[in-house]
């Protein structure tokens, strides 16, 4: 699997809530939306501290801010 580019700048806290939130947002959707938002489709991750969220950009151009909370918007 390809890196995720900007997931090793996030904290190590940082790398937990894009996991926990990513794992909540596709246990969320149905199988053919999952292809869209696996890991592997991930394009890019940063830090947004003034959110208190993790930006994740995503191949399909969709663009998603998950929260300590384990919710994405």
């Amino acid at each position: 699997m390809t890196p995720i580019a900007g997931y090793e700048k996030l904290s190590d806290a940082e790398q937990r809530v894009f996991i926990k939130a990513h794992q909540k947002h596709l246990s969320s959707l149905t199988s053919n939306e999952r292809d869209q938002y696996g890991l592997g489709s991930v394009v890019k991750v940063q830090s947004n501290p003034q959110e208190a969220a993790i930006d994740v950009h995503f191949l399909n151009g969709q663009n998603r801010q998950y929260t300590a909370k384990g919710t994405w918007y």
